[in-house]
């Protein structure tokens, strides 16, 4: 088709005729935001040990944010790798869009979310929670880090939005797209605050893998068409629920990319308006020509 073959051109792979058609028609797009909304490089920018010893806080929790691939846990790591040797970890885990824990030096490591520390039964005091909230007043996005049952400290790292994002709502309403939502694992303040500096129309916070495939199925179940846009292995799942899933190229997952039904190869977000455009182009032409064709006919029947 030759709106594939033209979008394919322009860093944009649709991956046939039916997820063409199927873009064109999407009132609703949902993106997440780390890698997606922002550049999904964010950089350690600040650190609180409750002891005043934060090198030790960041070997800790760098041990065991090393063996995580999430996009958090790597400025973490590296900057933890600079202070020299890091301790063994043992019993690593991962759990989905809240954290990881791991035994150091014989004691569980703890390093994630808030609600993390909820369902792990560590008490957040109260001088924590409100520091929490002035970091992410600012926009940055909290780790604590607790040590068996006590909190010991937090990392606070930040990301950059795209540098295209910032025009991405209006392009999007200009394509025809209703509403423009952002789901994201990150607190409720930084989301507001990235949500409030892109000019998005909705947005969700906290969210987990299978909280977003419940919001995309809310979304449908209003008889609205949606199109999601992610780029990690926590996103497969809500491209595979929405109408419509599209993957950032480059930065994206294997996972998210087998999955998607569209890719940006060059994991720009302004080809998405151009995606969308093209699609609607296309559906025009498809309509015009099935009229003439019924009107050729009506002609030819008629002259009989």
């Amino acid at each position: 088709m030759a709106g594939i073959g033209n979008a394919a051109r322009h860093g944009v792979l649709i991956k046939g005729g039916e997820h063409l058609e199927k873009i064109g028609r999407i009132q609703t797009l949902v993106l997440d935001k780390t890698g997606t909304l922002t550049v999904g490089q964010p950089e350690l920018v600040g650190l609180w040990a409750l002891d005043g010893n934060e090198e030790e806080l960041l070997r800790l929790a760098g041990a065991v944010e090393k063996l995580s691939e999430h996009p958090l846990a790597k400025p973490v790591a590296a900057a933890a790798a600079q202070k020299g040797q890091l301790p063994q970890v043992s019993s690593f885990k991962v759990l989905a869009g809240r954290g990881v824990v791991g035994v150091v030096k014989g004691q569980r490591m703890t390093v994630g979310t808030p609600r993390l520390m909820v369902e792990e039964g560590i008490k957040i005091p109260i001088p924590v929670l409100k520091r929490l909230d002035q970091e992410e007043a600012r926009g940055r996005t909290a780790v604590l880090v607790a040590k068996d049952t006590d909190i010991i400290g937090a990392l606070f790292l930040a990301d950059r939005p795209r540098p295209e994002a910032y025009q991405l709502v209006d392009q999007l309403k200009q394509s025809g797209i209703r509403t423009v939502i952002m789901l994201t694992g990150d607190n409720t303040g930084t989301a507001e605050a990235i949500a409030g500096e892109l000019g998005l129309d909705e947005f969700y916070a906290e969210m987990l893998p299978e909280d977003k495939v419940n919001i995309i199925k809310k979304l449908r179940q209003r008889g609205q068409v949606v199109g999601m846009v992610g780029d990690g292995i926590n996103d497969a799942p809500a491209l595979a629920t929405a109408d419509v899933g599209i993957a950032m190229g480059a930065a994206g997952t294997d996972v998210a990319l087998e999955t998607a039904d569209l890719v940006l190869m060059a994991d720009r977000l302004d080809k998405l308006p151009y995606a969308i455009s093209v699609s609607r182009a296309t559906l025009g032409n498809i309509k015009q020509n099935v009229v003439f064709a019924v009107l050729v006919v009506l002609v030819l029947l008629i002259g009989v």
